[in-house]
């Protein structure tokens, strides 16, 4: 089996770039949509998930929201293996990032920054596109896949543009390294955590979720930043940044932890409140709460 998903990743890779983006995003919307109907993957999690979060919405709503979901990861599974084909001025057009001088201005700092985000929008595209267009690389956190083939792919891919990963696992030493030297770390930071975890909110109450952004922002004084990418009609994507200010956290005890925690999912959570079919409703996201 491992096998034929590498074959499959390859013939990806080698075929859609051949395709102007356009014909791409049309078909991966044709796609998700076959996906939802025929091939329906994970689609009564989703409708769990959504149902959880959102207690108030009808069925009718709830499964267009899925199937906007199922439009949205095929999508971005298809941008990712065009996007190392788009030259500097092709990925500005395409991902518009509204006030990225942000960045520049945390770093003066020297204290590194820490760019945090979500399964949300084209995640992927994000996190390659906005070093590229800034000049000034990544190093992303990632979580590697068991496929020991398809994950060399997909970090070749990832790595592409300048970016360096960093396997999850083994984190820390690097994140720091990184920092210490006013580099930028990126995270995803809405995976379903273990119970021992921070509790916040998000949507429902005590969820568990990952505190080593918080961490390691505290303890570093690196700055964080927040952004995630949101689809236009017309295919392209706006990318806005949130400064969240981490100055009244000097200690990294238990209260700060979760107050920072806290706060940068209270950002994912007002995006995906205004456009719930961009976020990846199948991950089992609240599998610890209770």
């Amino acid at each position: 089996m491992d096998f034929l998903v590498y074959v499959l990743f390859v013939m990806l890779r080698v075929i859609i770039p051949l395709f102007p983006l356009r014909l791409i995003q049309f078909a991966a919307r044709l796609k998700g949509k076959l996906f939802y109907y025929v091939i329906p993957i994970r689609k009564k999690t989703a409708i769990d998930n959504l149902k959880l979060a959102f207690p108030g919405k009808k069925d009718a709503e709830i499964k267009a929201i899925v199937k906007g979901c199922y439009v949205n990861v095929i999508t971005v599974i298809a941008e990712f293996f065009f996007m190392g084909k788009l030259s500097n001025e092709k990925l500005a057009k395409l991902l518009q990032v509204e006030n990225n001088e942000l960045i520049s201005e945390k770093l003066k700092a020297g204290k590194g920054l820490i760019f945090i985000s979500g399964h949300f929008g084209n995640w992927e595209l994000t996190a390659y596109g906005v070093p590229k267009l800034i000049g000034i690389p990544l190093n992303v956190v990632v979580k590697e896949q068991t496929n020991k083939r398809v994950n060399d792919g997909i970090e070749e891919i990832r790595s592409s543009g300048g970016n360096k990963m960093i396997d999850m696992r083994n984190s820390l030493r690097d994140i720091l390294t990184a920092l210490k030297n006013n580099g930028m770390v990126a995270m995803l930071g809405d995976q379903a955590a273990p119970k021992e975890n921070v509790k916040v909110n998000f949507f429902v109450k005590d969820v568990p979720t990952f505190e080593g952004t918080a961490k390691i922002a505290i303890k570093t004084g690196a700055a964080v930043l927040f952004g995630v990418s949101t689809r236009n009609s017309d295919g392209t994507y706006k990318l806005k940044l949130h400064e969240i200010d981490t100055s009244m956290y000097k200690d990294a005890n238990d209260e700060n932890i979760k107050a920072l925690t806290q706060a940068h999912t209270d950002q994912l959570a007002g995006y995906i409140a205004q456009k719930p079919d961009h976020w990846l409703w199948f991950h089992r996201r609240f599998k610890n709460v209770g």
